[in-house]
């Protein structure tokens, strides 16, 4: 299985926003088609979590994308939506989430999804500053050498893959390895 390497910028963001609005874990999730990948984490997230979708209809980050306004729930809401997508994704009931659309300049790119309040809920100034960094966020994805993850072969699997063109067409092979020769040196 291909390892999920996070963008150091689109990382860097997620953290910064996390740490403005007093969240206790911050996600950064790109609109991919009518899913939602983890494409940066802040705070105590399990690294698996990286690269995982959610449906785009599903939790506050699906609400955030189809309506382009952010949103801030507490468990005193008795919203369903704080316990579903990310929230479920993470195995955890959220005290308070804060969740803003990243916004390109023709349609939403994703969402910074913030949870747990430090002080227990998110405010004004929040938002603000929520948003304020989803504006960065849209850059960095928006820039195609930032899009987000890049697929990672396992060593084992690029291995495997050389053996197989190595066999079916040496010639090709040779090209290759002078490539890679290049690349390393």
């Amino acid at each position: 299985m291909a390892h999920q390497t996070p963008d150091p910028v689109l990382t860097a963001v997620t953290a910064a926003a996390t740490r403005a609005t007093g969240a206790a874990v911050g996600l950064l999730l790109r609109a991919e088609g009518r899913v939602l990948r983890v494409v940066a984490t802040a705070g105590a997230v399990p690294p698996d979590v990286l690269g995982e979708p959610i449906s785009i209809g599903d939790g506050v980050a699906g609400y955030v994308v189809a309506a382009g306004q952010p949103l801030v729930l507490s468990a005193g809401s008795a919203d369903p939506r704080l316990g579903e997508g990310t929230a479920s994704l993470l195995g955890t009931n959220p005290s308070s989430v804060l969740a803003v659309p990243v916004q390109g300049d023709e349609h939403v790119l994703g969402v910074i999804e913030l949870l747990d309040a430090i002080d227990g809920t998110f405010g004004v100034d929040d938002t603000e500053q929520a948003t304020l960094h989803a504006g960065v966020a849209a850059a960095a994805l928006a820039d195609e050498r930032l899009a987000g993850m890049r697929d990672v072969p396992d060593p084992a699997e690029l291995a495997a893959e050389l053996r197989r063109l190595a066999a079916a067409d040496p010639s090709r092979y040779a090209t290759v390895a002078t490539i890679l020769q290049s690349l390393v040196r």
